[in-house]
């Protein structure tokens, strides 16, 4: 990818995390990464202090990506991934997986993922 392109990419990734985190005031972060876990864009909720270091960003995409890439192969069988929730004691985070990317959002834990949420999230990655 050239840089002109990797540019464009960003830009794009930029404006969808943008309208996610106005679809509910508990969403935190919600960002974009590759199949090999490389963040492409994020954007964190002005006022919300980081959970994650630098370091264990890098080590949590990853993680999610190496995840990801082996429940695609299972999709023949299976289906598609269409989301993937992880409950943790401080945070929800959602993840949603098109062509490679993963968009990984983190909700507070207070809001249930509810459907009408997730319903939102997916129009505005066209993933219906």
């Amino acid at each position: 990818m050239n840089s002109q392109s990797w540019t464009k990419t960003v830009t794009q990734n930029r404006t969808i995390c943008e309208k996610i985190l106005l679809v509910s005031k508990d969403i935190r972060y919600a960002g974009v990464f590759n199949e090999y876990g490389r963040t492409i864009s994020g954007k964190i909720k002005p006022g919300i202090k980081p959970i994650f270091s630098p370091d264990s960003v890098r080590h949590e995409f990853f993680a999610i990506a190496s995840m990801m890439r082996l429940r695609e192969r299972t999709s023949k069988t299976l289906g598609r991934v269409e989301i993937i929730s992880i409950t943790h004691k401080k945070i929800n985070i959602l993840l949603f997986y098109k062509n490679g990317i993963t968009y990984y959002i983190t909700i507070n834990k207070k809001t249930k993922s509810d459907t009408i949420l997730i319903n939102k999230i997916k129009k505005i990655l066209t993933l219906e």
